[in-house]
């Protein structure tokens, strides 16, 4: 069970010290009082609390190697943000790891299986057909990497006759234009018949449950369909931006998206698509959790992506190089570093809440 920290008694010098780091720690001021709780500092019972409501960036970057305890931590993190605030919480959970978790502790959850349950990309889901319709190809068009005008043009002319025909289409629609189009490239049929797979009943959209954990479960789509992978979480991140602008229009945090296992996903083109999102949600009442192993996961714009970061989560880690690149947005330095690398054990971390870059050294408690 969680455990009550609002009832804790937060104790300041007593702690027993054994680190430069954690006597700087004793004497920063307290980010949050309330909110929810993150962990306890190192070597101390005060807790240290991360509010959304009152954050200048509502979004979360959990950074840590295999085996570090990032998974579990996005978890906990969000599975609190529910108790306490009955918000909406979306998985997106690339391997299985989430929904494993959920069953094994008995976590009340809704299970949204893509393929088993259908993605329904094509279904203007809380937008307009005709913007569905931009959405759609401009996914294609990015997660398979379409950089041909020609070919562009074909998959557009294809999408749009289908669309003027149908508000809400399927697929056997988009396959009998097909049959009809003279100029019809090889690869359009195949992406198209790809993309169809992730609708394996076309039964319209997936559903998300409000006030509830909803996990949508990529684990039974091949890894090494790195274009099929990353046109699904394309059309979820838009799917969500349409959902919360419709019925969160204002700033104040009511879903929270959480991304296991990022690094699969954004190495390759969905950078953008990330920075986009988090830029957006802001103001639609949407906070976006992301967990990787690395900074540089998300390509040439992972610096953009960190400097949007309310909260930021480094997971303990053995690598001097990982460390100096947290120093661009930690206020650490090398002597700051030796200690982290002796302090930390797997389950603790370093956190940073903005507007502050100085370190906070934390144990985490995952198990809820």
């Amino acid at each position: 069970m969680l455990h009550n920290y609002r009832d804790e008694v937060w104790t300041s010098e007593r702690a027993v010290l054994f680190s430069p780091l954690i006597k700087n720690v004793l004497l920063h001021r307290n980010p949050h009082k309330t909110g929810i709780p993150i962990g306890r500092i190192l070597n101390d019972t005060r807790i240290i609390f991360w509010d959304p409501f009152k954050a200048i960036n509502p979004h979360i970057l959990i950074v840590g190697p295999t085996g570090s305890g990032k998974t579990e931590t996005l978890l906990a993190i969000l599975r609190r943000a529910h108790i306490i605030y009955n918000s909406t919480i979306i998985f997106v959970d690339v391997k299985g790891d989430i929904i494993k978790r959920l069953i094994e502790r008995k976590i009340d959850h809704v299970l949204i299986d893509i393929p088993d349950t259908s993605l329904g990309s094509l279904e203007p889901y809380y937008t307009s057909s005709w913007l569905r319709l931009y959405q759609v190809f401009d996914s294609i068009v990015e997660s398979y990497e379409i950089d041909d005008l020609r070919l562009q043009g074909v998959l557009f002319k294809i999408l749009k006759k289908v669309y003027e025909k149908k508000d809400v289409p399927k697929w056997e629609d988009v396959f009998s234009e097909i049959s009809e189009e003279e100029d019809l490239n090889g690869i359009i049929e195949r992406i198209l018949r790809e993309i169809a797979s992730l609708d394996r009943r076309d039964t319209g959209h997936y559903k998300i449950v409000k006030n509830k954990i909803n996990v949508i479960t990529l684990r039974s789509l091949s890894k090494e369909r790195e274009e099929l992978l990353r046109y699904a979480i394309n059309m979820i991140f838009q799917d969500m931006i349409n959902m919360t602008s419709r019925e969160n229009p204002d700033d104040q945090v009511k879903t929270f998206l959480g991304l296991d296992e990022a690094w699969m996903l954004l190495s390759r083109g969905l950078s953008k698509r990330i920075i986009n999102l988090m830029r957006l949600a802001r103001g639609y009442g949407l906070s976006v959790a992301l967990a990787t192993q690395d900074f540089r996961d998300f390509g040439e714009h992972w610096d953009l992506i960190v400097e949007n970061i309310g909260l930021l989560i480094i997971m303990s880690n053995p690598n001097r190089n990982f460390w100096r690149e947290a120093s661009d947005f930690l206020k650490i330095n090398n002597k700051l570093i030796e200690d982290l690398m002796i302090l930390m054990k797997r389950g603790d971390a370093v956190i940073r809440i903005l507007p502050d870059p100085r370190p906070i050294p934390i144990s985490i408690d995952i198990n809820d």
